[in-house]
């Protein structure tokens, strides 16, 4: 009855290759339903006290991996970036960081100024959070210009004093409905 159980419980050789050397920095058995059932590009994992994302999974399906008995993970490190070295080519982001939100040309979303929501904005080139709207607007509009100067798929426009969103990249330049100043490019992601 061992056989059995040894059958059934087999364990995967799970083998982790950093993607920035390609050298293996160790291998682990695991169970498959301790594993993902499968894993995507950019999958995030923590080993130890570090965050790793997975650049490739071979085999990357659990039924796959399970029936060979061992999965080989191609993985980086995850790089934290502090907010006050990074450039913005906008002032505004949505709560959903991950594309376009499904919404209509005739819609709008809700926009989130950064300038609230990181420390030091002015370090990271956005106005200080006191500023008043035509210095936001003002910055707002140097940023859309460098944002129009690059072809970047799927961009919308927004508008930073009234802090709203659409996907309809027609209406860049274009008076905003609430307040009448022209609308900016917003880039989704």
């Amino acid at each position: 009855m061992e056989w059995f159980s040894q059958w059934f419980d087999r364990k995967v050789l799970v083998t982790f290759i950093d993607d920035t050397t390609d050298v293996s920095f160790g291998t682990t058995k695991m169970s498959p339903a301790d594993l993902p059932e499968s894993f995507g590009i950019g999958m995030i994992l923590k080993l130890g006290e570090t965050d790793w994302s997975v650049v490739q999974a071979e085999p990357h399906r659990r039924e796959q991996y399970k029936k060979s008995g061992s999965l080989t993970l191609r993985m980086r490190k995850v790089e934290k970036v502090d907010s006050e070295s990074v450039t913005f080519s906008q002032l505004d982001i949505i709560e959903e960081f991950d594309g376009d939100p499904s919404i209509g040309k005739d819609e709008w979303i809700v926009t989130t100024p950064m300038n609230l929501i990181i420390q030091n904005p002015e370090q990271a080139g956005l106005p200080s959070s006191e500023a008043d709207p035509e210095e936001v607007y003002r910055v707002a509009s140097n940023m859309s210009a460098l944002r129009e100067s690059i072809p970047i798929p799927n961009d919308g426009v927004y508008f930073p004093i009234c802090h709203i969103a659409n996907i309809d990249i027609s209406k860049l330049r274009k008076p905003c409905h609430i307040c009448g100043r022209e609308l900016l490019k917003f880039g989704w992601t």
